[in-house]
């Protein structure tokens, strides 16, 4: 291969990573929410991975997935703003019990945050 080829295709594959690197998956977000929107930001105290649900007029949605000791932020859909209140729920991913936020009322651009403890009946949740 000549030193054109190589150059050119390190140039391609730079390009793509740092495409690759800047893109969102449309769940996952920084710290900036959206006016419309409500942001999620999770803390996962526990060590197990958890499985983050919003439940809204009963119907339970999956959010993702939180890895132990670790926190990540999402955007949730911007209808969760106008309902009377809406809970969060961990489901542990090979344990049991889970952790619950109460019932919150959220205004678009907040954010809620979820605190998950080591034990699961201390998790706890407010909004910013």
């Amino acid at each position: 291969m000549g030193r054109r080829v190589v150059v050119g295709l390190f140039a391609a594959m730079m390009t793509t990573m740092a495409a690759t690197a800047c893109s969102r998956t449309g769940e996952e977000a920084g710290e900036v929410v959206p006016a419309n929107a409500v942001g999620l930001t999770v803390r996962n105290n526990n060590y197990l991975d958890m499985d983050i649900y919003t439940v809204v007029n009963g119907v339970a949605t999956r959010v993702g997935t939180v890895s132990g000791s670790t926190t990540r932020s999402f955007v949730l859909d911007p209808s969760v703003a106008l309902q009377s209140g809406i809970r969060l729920i961990a489901s542990p991913i090979g344990g049991n019990g889970r952790a619950s936020s109460g019932s919150l009322v959220v205004a678009p651009g907040q954010t809620i945050e979820f605190d998950i403890g080591p034990i699961l009946s201390n998790s706890s949740a407010f909004i910013r």
